[in-house]
């Protein structure tokens, strides 16, 4: 009896990417822009350039040129950005211009361009500053350029420009933090997913060092990734540290239908598949509630199965519509052999000599849910040793710890877990269910 998972990733990821395919299409839109341009940004970018508007320009750039640049400094001034570009590149055109006087018109040029919004300019005009800068010119003074440079390219989206020039900037040391959010969402953009796996587990190490908390949207974004390029170790890594820092409902129904989808998935852990939807409530529909019931009587746990059935009868789930004679006929079989085992469970109690029969009496209660009689037979069958099944026993063990508040022990439990990889992922799973818990 398989399991058929009906959502994955629920929640969708806050970012941009082009594909058809239904599960890229599940993730909403949005753009990341640099917020440069506010009000006092061409104001404050002016000062950091080191452009002063002057009443007189004769002392900046020669005679020849010095009409053309006060003028367009005057537009520039005025919020004549179109008339102030076209000013400013009659001034750059002025015969005989020295490499001390070329950058100062071109600021102002760059200034005009970036308010004019005329951003494919205003890039020509930053790069080439940047490009004719002597060489040991300090970071200080290029990181004000690279910045207007990278919200330029994000405006004209040049992204292949803003990543080369995000790269220069981060090698400086720039230290704007709206920019490497912007340059991992170009490259994905551009599908570039190998790099944006690096880049965000760059972010992601920065922001530990700086102890601020791993961002929701970076480990969605390199989930994505992942998925492109089909890093499944990668994609389950990032979805569990989702579940650590963000623990969600449609998460664990993404991280619980991936473990049941896996090649190596044990199927004795059927029923821990759906253990584990139930008590991260995703446990909805009619037919799961039926197969964990009927998986439940089919491995010999009917008091597990009649629970599930009152749950599903009490909710609605079960017992109606044309189901509904079905239904009643599964209950009435829990009956039957949950009144056959009470009967029993003395005898066997009392015949139990081995570990396996008490790992087995173990699993009774815990279907019970009498946890402390569960914890009680279970530590004796881990201390006997010689389990046919030790990693299934003692990943049941931790939930019965877990189940009584002992939630150390538990942990101790679920981390001694070998031997089976099933039983790993999810003893795992309740760990991280359990710190939230």
């Amino acid at each position: 009896m398989l399991i058929v998972f009906k959502s994955i990733l629920k929640i969708p990821l806050m970012l941009t990417c082009s594909t058809s395919s239904s599960f890229f299409n599940l993730f909403a839109k949005a753009q990341l822009r640099l917020n440069f341009f506010s009000a006092g940004f061409f104001l404050a970018l002016l000062g950091t350039l080191g452009l002063v508007f002057s009443a007189n320009a004769q002392g900046v750039v020669q005679p020849e040129a010095a009409k053309s640049f006060q003028a367009a400094q005057d537009a520039l001034n005025a919020g004549q950005a179109e008339n102030a570009i076209a000013l400013a590149q009659q001034a750059l055109s002025t015969p005989g211009i020295t490499a001390s006087e070329r950058p100062v018109i071109q600021r102002t040029l760059a200034i005009a361009a970036l308010q004019a919004k005329k951003f494919p300019l205003a890039i020509l005009t930053l790069e080439a500053m940047l490009q004719e800068m002597p060489e040991g010119t300090p970071a200080a003074q290029k990181i004000p350029l690279i910045e207007a440079l990278l919200s330029a390219s994000d405006q004209a989206q040049d992204l292949s420009k803003l990543v080369t020039w995000a790269r220069i900037y981060f090698k400086l040391e720039g230290g704007n933090p709206s920019i490497r959010p912007v340059f991992i969402q170009s490259l994905v953009k551009l599908n570039r997913h190998e790099e944006v796996i690096q880049e965000v587990k760059e972010k992601i190490r920065l922001d530990e060092a700086s102890k601020v908390k791993i961002s929701q949207n970076d480990l969605r974004i390199m989930a994505l990734s992942q998925r492109q390029i089909k890093d499944e170790a990668g994609y389950n890594s990032t979805l569990k540290m989702l579940l650590q820092n963000y623990p969600s409902k449609a998460y664990w129904a993404e991280a619980i239908a991936r473990l049941g989808r896996q090649a190596n998935f044990n199927l004795r852990f059927e029923l821990d598949l759906y253990r584990i939807l139930e008590v991260t409530g995703n446990l909805e529909d009619t037919s799961e509630y039926v197969d964990m019931a009927s998986l439940a009587l089919n491995v010999g746990l009917p008091a597990e199965a009649a629970r599930v059935v009152e749950l599903a009868f009490a909710s609605g789930k079960m017992g109606q519509g044309s189901a509904a004679a079905n239904h009643q006929k599964l209950r009435q079989q829990i009956q039957v052999r949950l009144a056959e085992d009470d009967k029993a469970l003395p005898g066997l109690e009392k015949s139990a000599k081995d570990a396996n029969t008490l790992a087995s009496l173990a699993e009774v209660y815990t279907s019970k849910q009498n946890w402390s009689q569960a914890n009680a037979f279970f530590g004796r069958a881990l201390a006997m040793g010689g389990l046919r099944r030790e990693a299934e026993t003692r990943l049941h063990a931790g939930i019965v710890l877990f189940r009584l508040g002992q939630k150390a022990e538990a942990a101790k439990m679920w981390d001694s877990v070998q031997g089976d990889a099933t039983a790993v992922e999810f003893a795992q799973l309740w760990k991280i269910w359990q710190a939230q818990n």
